[in-house]
């Protein structure tokens, strides 16, 4: 895979995710098994979460052409920030009984997107 095709993958995940969480935040919430007890202000907070995720997928759409710079550097260093802490909340909240079919794909989207954004930033230090 090349960087190209992670911030595609990225950009396809980010849009999917953001839509979702913006138009059927309750259906997110059903999913992940805390729909039961959702408030508007808990809605509300979703549909901010998700403008932020379409935001990061419109940065990963905008950063798949870029060749190696230091804007190329900073958004795959949001991507491996962001997903890797994403990540361990994740599992602290499975680790704490918070566990759906949702909590599985979410750490698998993280390993792959964190630790992939790491690499990538790697490959860039190592032909500076």
């Amino acid at each position: 895979m090349n960087v190209k095709n992670f911030f595609s993958l990225a950009m396809l995940v980010s849009f999917g995710y953001g839509l979702w969480f913006f138009l059927a935040p309750q259906h997110a919430a059903d999913a992940y098994g805390y729909g039961a007890v959702t408030t508007p202000l808990s809605i509300l907070l979703t549909k901010f979460f998700a403008i932020t995720m379409i935001a990061g997928g419109v940065m990963c759409f905008v950063a798949r052409d870029a060749e190696k710079s230091a804007g190329r550097t900073a958004v795959l260093s949001f991507l491996g920030v962001s997903h890797l802490m994403f990540l361990y909340m994740n599992a602290r909240s499975m680790m704490s009984g918070g566990e759906s079919s949702m909590n599985y794909v979410d750490l698998a989207i993280n390993v792959v997107i964190g630790f992939g954004a790491l690499y990538f930033l790697m490959q860039d230090r190592k032909t500076a």
